[in-house]
């Protein structure tokens, strides 16, 4: 084919696009810059419902847009969208059963302890509930990611298992787990959505896991060496609400509290919770608040979680939240319109829920 006939198949097509663009957007300018359909759009217009309308259109032809606003226009582009590899699900299989390996040794471990101060408890029991309640729990929150990626039309993995140290080498068995998004959310709502499913329905799940192990707990007399951990303010709650109905055994003058291993699995998750809604990076409140408040305000955000997670003492996670907050947050497809209302509000009820799983030293 001559140079002459390429420029004329191009020039053909960028027409055929200006056509199904124009369907849904009044354009001022339309171009090819760079090798890609560019279309500047005028102002004032809604653009929310024509770009998802749009991505429906260009879905057959294996082709995606974004929508940006530049220097103060509107810019829409068409680009080719980008091959995803199907995931290799045994490795999401193998990395479950490692993680549930590693729980059961750090359940088994905790019920050991506790045994030993008083409680009554068989430790292979106890290594299979707290595996059940923390697996269960973290399996929750990120199927909510998934489910809300799978309703939105956004590809993304099914969740990966981080299997992690038992007590024995100062861990707990895990270090969470996630899934990955292999292509981009349509709006800011769909953002907003998958980033906030994982912590609401996390939330709901570590509650009840929460209340169970703390009618499972034990009193006794303090024990040398034992760790007292931070509450956070959920778990306060919880516990004096059971405690009026004497769900919850009582101790006497001069015991202590301990946790059974289904409710240290709830003191995990809430944990958990309140570090994935922290607004930073690529962590789900870092989603949030970029469909929220926008990129700026999200890096401010993002410095003050490192300082308030430094001053909490969760060191290995404000080195994990600045190395994550190196890459740029892509954003969504559409970064031009707004954040519905209830999404708003609803980010008032997750900022309730970071408060509320927020460890009290």
């Amino acid at each position: 084919m001559t140079t002459a006939q390429s420029n004329t198949t191009i020039q053909t097509e960028f027409e055929k696009l200006k056509e199904v663009v124009a369907a849904h957007f009044q354009i001022e300018d339309a171009l090819i810059e760079h090798g890609v359909p560019t279309f500047y759009l005028k102002q004032p217009q809604e653009t929310k419902q024509p770009f998802l309308q749009l991505l429906k259109m260009l879905e057959p032809m294996g082709l995606m847009a974004i929508l940006r606003k530049i220097d103060g226009k509107i810019v829409l582009k068409i680009l080719q969208k980008p091959l995803s590899k199907p995931s290799n699900v045994l490795v999401n299989w193998l990395l479950l059963f490692a993680t549930i390996g590693t729980t059961f040794a750090t359940g088994y471990i905790l019920s050991v302890n506790l045994a030993n101060i008083g409680g009554t408890i068989n430790p292979i029991i106890g290594g299979i509930m707290f595996t059940a309640a923390i697996v269960g729990v973290l399996g929750t929150h990120e199927m909510g990611h998934k489910l809300t990626a799978n309703k939105e039309g956004i590809e993304a993995t099914p969740p990966y298992f981080i299997p992690g140290p038992p007590p024995t080498f100062g861990g707990i068995g895990t270090f969470g787990a996630i899934i990955i998004q292999r292509s981009l959310p349509s709006n800011k709502d769909a953002l907003f959505d998958v980033g906030a499913s994982g912590p609401i329905v996390g939330f709901i799940a570590a509650t009840i896991v929460t209340a169970i192990g703390l009618t499972m707990s034990v009193p006794a007399q303090p024990v040398e060496g034992a760790v007292e951990l931070p509450v956070p303010l959920m778990m306060i709650f919880i516990g004096r609400l059971l405690g009026s109905f004497r769900l919850i055994p009582q101790p006497s003058s001069g015991q202590t509290l301990y946790l059974h291993p289904v409710g240290f699995a709830g003191w995990v998750c809430m944990v958990v919770t309140m570090l994935n809604l922290l607004p930073a990076a690529m962590l789900d409140g870092g989603h949030i608040a970029r469909a929220t408040v926008g990129d700026k305000v999200r890096a401010i955000l993002t410095a003050t979680s490192i300082v308030l997670l430094v001053l909490s003492n969760f060191w290995l996670m404000a080195l994990f939240v600045l190395f994550m907050s190196m890459q740029r947050h892509p954003g969504p497809l559409d970064d031009v319109s707004k954040l519905s209302t209830k999404r708003k509000l609803l980010a008032i009820v997750l900022i309730a829920i970071f408060v509320l799983t927020f460890p009290m030293f």
